[in-house]
Formats: C-alpha cells, structure tokens, sequence
C-alpha cells in the first residue's frame, strides 16, 4: 500500500462511509457526472437536478446561473464592471491573452414534472441591467406552472472551459481550481427568482440541497472536493473517477493538481461533534501545515461552542497555487486560503486568513443568506467573529508590511514588538477605506470597491463590536447564539437579525440599525479643548428675604471653572461617554447625545487633567479613537511610548538590513 492510498484509508476511517445526517428543507439537490480534460482546460458534464417549490405561488420558469460567462469576454457586466473599479485593468486583463478566457455552454436541457416532459431552450436575461452582453443567467419557460409543494426534474448536458486565473476559479499551469462551474439554479425568494448577473463585487446565493458528484480526473491528479469522498473507480486511459456526497449544502466545488501534499488530521472537543480535517497544501509549503490545522481547530472549536456546533464530519483545507485568483474563498464544506514568499516571517499569516474562511463554514456556509444585497450579513459576521476567534485563540498580531512592492514582489517585514489587538487592524482598514456609503445596499451598487470592502467588511464588523460592549457579553452571546441557531439552513434577511436584537436587548435598536445601515459615514468623536481657570470666590448677599445671607469665600480651597470642549467629526451619531479626570483623583462622567458638531461640558471643583471620550473603548465604530482622549497639560507618556515602540522598529529595521546584507 503506497503512501497515498494509506493516508485516503485513514481519511476515510476518521470521516466514516456514511454522510452526516443534517437536517434542512432540501431545495435543490444535484446529481453530477464531470469529466476534467487538463488539456483543453475544460469540464464537461451532466447535472440531474431536483428542485422543490417551497414557496406560496406556483411558477411556469425556472432561472439558472451561468457563472462562468463572467469569463468569456470583455463585455460581460463583470468584467465591465472590473475596468471601472480595477487600478490596474491592463494588467488583470493580460491573463486572459493566449486564449484564457472561460464559459459555460448549455448543450441539452429537459425538464419533468406532473403531466409533461419536455426538452427547452435557455434564454439569456439580464435581471441587473441592460447589458445584452452579459450571458450569466438565464431562464426556460415551463410548459406548466410548478405549484407550491411540487417538484421538478431538470437534466443538462453542459461544456465549461475554465478561464485561466480569474477570480475564484480556473486554471495556472497544472492547478485547477473548479468553482461556479455547472448551471446551477437560482433562488425562489418571496414567491419570485432571486438571481442576479455576476457582478465584480458580488458573491452568491443558492437553496440548499444533497449533493452526489461523480468528478473523473487523470490518475496522476490529487483531488479536494465539498463533501465526503465515498467511492474511487480506476477507469481505463489511465483516469480515475472519484464520488463526493454530501447532505444540505447550497454549491459544491472542487481542486485537482497532481503537485500537492494531503495530511489528514481529526478535531475533536468533548462538547462538539468530531470533524475530519484533510489539508491539501503545495509542496514547498510544509512549514505552514500546524497552522493550517490550528487555525480551522479553533475556528471549529470557538465557533461552535459560541453559536452552533459544525454539522458536518470533514472539511477540507487547500493551499491555494500562488498567482492563481483563487486563495481565500469559501465554499460548503471547504475553503481556500494561500501563503506565498512575501508571507513575513511572525506574522499571523496563514492563521488569520485561514480563520476567517473557516469562519465562512458557518457566516454562509450554514447561514445562508443573500451575499448579493446584504453582503454586510456574510462578511461583516465573519470578520467580526474571525476577530473575536483570533484574539481569543492568538492574542494581538505583529505588524507587518512588504515594503517595495511591485508587480508581485517585495520585501515582507513584521515588527514584533508592535503588536495590535484583531479590533484595531479593522479600524485601520475602515478609516483608510473612507466614509462613502450607506451599508445596506446590492453589492454592485457601491460607489467603488473600497466603499463595497469597508461596508461589506470592516463597518458591519465594528458595528457588531459596538453591540456587543453596549449589550453586554452575556446579552451578545444569547443574541448570536439564538441569530446561529434559528437561521441555519435559511435565508435570513437584515430585520430577522434586528428582530432578534430587539428580543434580547433591554431597549428597542431600531434607532441603531437605522443609522448604521442607511446612513454613510464615520464614527468620530473627539476632545478637542480643555481648560481650568479660577473661579472667581463667592462674595455678598445670596438670597432674598430673610433667606439673604452675606457670603465670603476668601480663604477656603480655590475651586476653578473648567471646560471640555467635544466635537463630531464624522457624520453618523451616536450617543457617548465622557469621562473627565481631577487633580484630585475625582472623576464625572456625563453622557452626550453626540448630536450637535460641538459642545461645551461645564464643572466647577479642582482643575481638570484629562478628559475621555467612550472612555470604554464601546464604540468600535469610532474610525479615529486616537484623538478620543486629551490632557488638559502636555503629557509625555503617550511620547515616550510611541519613541519606544520607533525605537523597537528600528531595532527591527536594522535587524533586516543585516540579514539581507
């Protein structure tokens, strides 16, 4: 028994034959036989696909994704919408040039239900805009309505070429990474089709359903797929055809490259169920599998014990080819992510992108909601729980940066001695990304890429953040723990979220969710001005009638009238906290509404020597929190700290500087 086939016989004692049992309402289930031709870079295939009206209406068309189309020319929307978006559009486009291009064609499609069996034509539509061009979804028309309750049998014959290097799928070299690649039916949403065009800024959105998948590949090929791996047949020409099944998942991808190294380890936690993991990893990159596994470990574990435990017996990992689009991405029951030699050296690379494509296992792979128009619901939860999962498993991250960057090269250095808590690297992306933009909007609607980023990812996650410090932990993991449980295997939309908030929380977040889902902008508050000057004594009469008393302050303590003067920065409001410090040891505390652009905070007592705003730190929301807090005199400690941490840099620049000479 070779090396190979030992560590598949472990594989599949850990994982077992049989498929977990995971409960969901299965919509659309898919049985697929594809064959890869590494040659001609292309997958072709056969898809019976059973689908179930689960909604209230009947319907007499069924609308189906074509992702790959994307691929196939300049004049796609994605692609459009990439030359308007993309800093270097020459440069991207460039991989395409010898004939790199991707599709996906129909070749025969028939469907059955009740009374009829017919064989239809796909028609192109472009549900999004008006780019006849445009080829990724389409539509047949049914001879007879669905209605509710009723299912339908769909067979498509299909030919996909796989474009070379595009995003999230494709081909480089001999590395092929198979995603989005069959026809793959759309959603029946609120009694109409949720099926949107491709579009640059967009992700996905599917049904759950039962997966078999018969994938055939040259025998040299080693192959990760979603699912559980339950059967392998050598066929003659030197090929081999191996079967994934897997219950309740909403997409299915795959990974063939003869170069990589498989290691198989198992997770297991006395309180969650067992899980498989097999790692797919390039062979130069050995040194990185511990943290691979640990990473998807205590994603695994943190996760499932804070909101639901991962249903499924086997995830698979891969280590995606450098260069080839397609690290970092989600997908059921595996993920990719990627290092490559500008990975610096005490970083927490691949830990933190491992993590939060972990994360995505149950931010989308169990929640499934909708990535084209509350992208914020999927992304947004995972960066706020990868955070969270990093700083609890890892602590604070080294700072690290490649320096001369250019056209893939560089020099990857990381300080040690400056490290960051998790939350403070997405505040740094959501102040450099800028504050245009409402979050809650279709993806593709964003003004640009970074405003789709930061309010896709970084605001959403801050947003979390400040929940949670104004709720409290306990309240925060009854509301997450219920928001995991109540919505997997479904569809949740932005208000089934703020309808569970409002359940938990001890006062109605409506006001919140307003301002953060429809109003553009950042968080900012800031101490602008204090000072204490003498007040003058209390001397004469106070008083009326017999009440009048003649007064004289002479002599006793100085008392002095002071004030803090407070500014909104940023254009969203919210309420805040100010905390003021005495000489004396005393503090106040008042809490500002955050309306007005500036306010003037009056006290009267001892001299004032500083003055906090959200001196919590609650409002993770806050894009600026370094001008959060002043001295009303100079103070040298913040210097002396921030001259020490220059100086550890430089002790880490020269360190480098040596090593390269």
């Amino acid at each position: 028994m070779n090396k190979m086939c030992l560590i598949l016989c472990i594989a599949h004692a850990l994982a077992g034959v049989l498929i977990a049992q995971v409960p969901c309402t299965k919509v659309a289930s898919y049985q697929i036989d594809a064959r890869l031709d590494p040659a001609l870079k292309t997958v072709s295939g056969a898809v019976n696909l059973t689908w179930m009206n689960t909604g209230t209406s009947a319907t007499k068309e069924l609308w189906f994704h074509l992702y790959l189309n994307a691929f196939k020319n300049t004049n796609s929307t994605f692609h459009r919408e990439m030359a308007r978006h993309h800093s270097d559009i020459k440069q991207y486009m460039a991989r395409f040039a010898d004939d790199g291009w991707g599709y996906c064609d129909i070749i025969s499609f028939s469907a059955a239900a009740g009374s009829f069996t017919a064989d239809l034509t796909p028609q192109f539509v472009q549900p999004d805009d008006d780019n006849s061009d445009d080829e990724t979804v389409f539509k047949v028309d049914l001879p007879a309505a669905i209605s509710p309750g009723q299912s339908v049998t769909v067979k498509i014959n299909f030919a996909s070429r796989l474009p070379h290097r595009a995003p999230r799928t494709g081909y480089y070299g001999d590395y092929f990474f198979v995603a989005q690649w069959f026809p793959k039916i759309g959603v029946w949403y609120e009694n109409e089709w949720n099926c949107h065009q491709y579009h640059s800024h967009s992700e996905f959105f599917a049904d759950y359903g039962d997966y078999d998948v018969r994938l055939t590949v040259p025998s040299r090929f080693i192959v990760g797929a979603s699912g559980v791996r339950t059967d392998s047949t050598a066929n003659s020409g030197d090929t081999v055809t191996y079967r994934y099944q897997q219950e309740c998942i909403h997409d299915f991808a795959w990974t063939a490259y003869p170069g990589y190294r498989v290691a198989v380890r198992a997770f297991e936690h006395p309180e969650l169920p067992p899980v498989t993991m097999r790692l797919l990893y390039q062979p130069d990159h050995k040194r990185y599998v511990d943290d691979y596994f640990s990473a998807t470990e205590n994603t695994l574990k943190y996760l499932g014990l804070w909101y639901v435990p991962y249903p499924y017996s086997h995830i698979t990992i891969v280590d995606a080819a450098w260069k080839s689009s397609t690290g970092g991405m989600e997908y059921p029951t595996l993920f990719t992510a990627g290092v490559d030699w500008l990975t610096a050296r005490g970083s927490q690379d691949p830990l933190g992108v491992t993590v939060h494509e972990c994360t995505h296992q149950f931010f989308y792979g169990l929640i499934g909601s909708n990535e084209f128009e509350n992208a914020w619901l999927d992304e947004g939860f995972t960066t706020y729980a990868t955070s969270r999962c990093m700083n609890t498993a890892y602590g604070p991250g080294a700072f690290h940066k490649v320096y001369l960057s250019r056209d893939g090269f560089g020099i990857p250095v990381t300080f040690k001695s400056s490290e960051k808590d998790q939350r403070d690297w997405i505040v740094e992306n959501h102040q450099a990304r800028g504050a245009r933009d409402a979050m809650d909007k279709h993806s593709w609607d964003y003004v640009d890429r970074l405003a789709y980023r930061n309010n896709a990812y970084e605001k959403p996650a801050l947003m979390l953040w400040t929940l949670e410090s104004l709720l409290g932990e306990s309240v925060w993991a009854d509301i997450m723990q219920a928001y995991a449980s109540r919505w997997s295997f479904n569809h949740p939309r932005p208000h089934h979220f703020i309808d569970i908030v409002n359940e938990f929380a001890p006062e109605n977040m409506d006001w919140f969710f307003d301002k953060m889902l429809k109003e553009p902008g950042f968080v900012d508050y800031a101490v602008t001005h204090i000072e204490s000057n003498a007040a003058v004594q209390r001397r004469g009469y106070f008083g009326v009638g017999e009440g009048r008393e003649l007064k004289n302050d002479a002599g006793k303590d100085e008392e002095f009238e002071s004030q803090v003067h407070v500014e909104r920065l940023g254009q969203i409001q919210l309420p805040v906290e100010l905390l003021v410090t005495f000489e004396n040891g005393e503090t106040a505390s008042e809490l500002w509404s955050g309306e007005e652009l500036f306010k003037i905070f009056h006290f009267r007592g001892a001299k004032i020597e500083k003055a906090e705003i959200d001196p919590y730190h609650k409002i993770w929301l806050d894009a600026n929190p370094v001008n959060n807090g002043k001295y009303r005199r100079t103070n040298g400690v913040a210097s002396l700290r921030w001259g020490a941490a220059w100086l550890f840099w430089l002790q880490d620049l020269l360190e480098m500087i040596a090593l390269f000479s």
